[in-house]
């Protein structure tokens, strides 16, 4: 167990049998902070029983406070109690049994330090959902973007670029956190040695990823706000503006509650436009 490096593992309403997997999977690889984020009493509950059971410190925030809040104070947990490096999880990702070692010797190899490296996301058929193909012979590819979880960071990189996004509160958090990583001179590369499994949305429809309603407000307001107010690179900002309206379509087209969600949708641009940010509040 490599007690150098601290996973902060972030939790919503999960369920106790998916964080005790994930916990087994990581106790033996590093130290480990959970930060609870959850709403309902009984899942905090069980929450706060399962770290007790692996001994692992478990920050109860007593409400949703966002990812990015969340994820800023296990951060903030990790260096204070001297981790060198912290590893970012999401309550639904697999960890295999290398990941800690196999992040850290992909790192090694890179001739730019300090770095951040990230495990490739699969999906539950093994399907690479990176957004980078493979194109390093060292074993390393060169990204614009990192999907958070599964992200190796030095507590120094921390120290130089800044925590999360709060007022982001959940959507483009870990891709707003890497262009200004980026800005500040920090690579961000993918490890093509190392995977890790990962749930994508809510539900799917004709090869459409499908998550709740309400992610679609977060969705179409923080796009919108990287667009205009951010470091993103040129090529996001032109995908994602053809992106938006063909997404609107697919919604109205083929899923579930569409009012619904489409009148989340028109929240987010119209909270984008008035530069709110935060919580959903209507």
């Amino acid at each position: 167990m490599n007690s150098t490096v601290t996973a902060v593992i972030v939790t919503y309403n999960t369920a106790a049998s998916r964080l005790d997997a994930a916990l087994s999977a990581l106790l033996s690889q590093c130290v480990v902070v959970v930060v609870d984020n959850s709403t309902q009493t009984t899942s905090a509950a069980e929450i706060r029983g399962t770290c007790e059971r692996h001994r692992v410190d478990c920050l109860s925030l007593g409400s949703n406070f966002g990812i990015a809040h969340a994820q800023n104070r296990g951060i903030e947990h990790a260096l204070a109690r001297g981790a060198a490096d912290v590893l970012l999880m999401d309550d639904d990702s697999v960890a295999p049994p290398d990941l800690v070692q196999g992040l850290l010797s992909a790192r090694v190899r890179s001739p730019v330090q300090p770095l951040v490296v990230s495990a490739r996301i699969v999906n539950e058929l093994g399907r690479d959902m990176s957004n980078c193909r493979r194109q390093s012979e060292n074993g390393l590819t060169h990204c614009s973007e990192l999907t958070s979880s599964g992200t190796l960071v030095p507590a120094s990189v921390f120290r130089h670029v800044g925590l999360f996004d709060e007022t982001l509160f959940i959507d483009c958090v870990d891709f707003e956190w890497g262009w200004r990583a980026l800005k500040n001179g920090v690579p961000l590369m993918l490890s093509d040695d190392v995977s890790i499994r990962h749930h994508l949305g809510e539900g799917e429809r004709m090869g459409l990823k499908i998550p709740s309603p309400i992610r679609h407000y977060y969705q179409y307001r923080n796009v919108m706000r990287m667009i205009f107010r951010s470091a993103a690179p040129w090529r996001w900002r032109m995908q994602q503006s053809v992106k938006l309206p063909v997404k609107l379509m697919l919604i109205a087209l083929l899923a579930d509650r569409r009012r619904l969600r489409l009148r989340y949708a028109a929240w987010g641009l119209c909270d984008a436009l008035l530069g709110r940010a935060g919580q959903f509040n209507h």
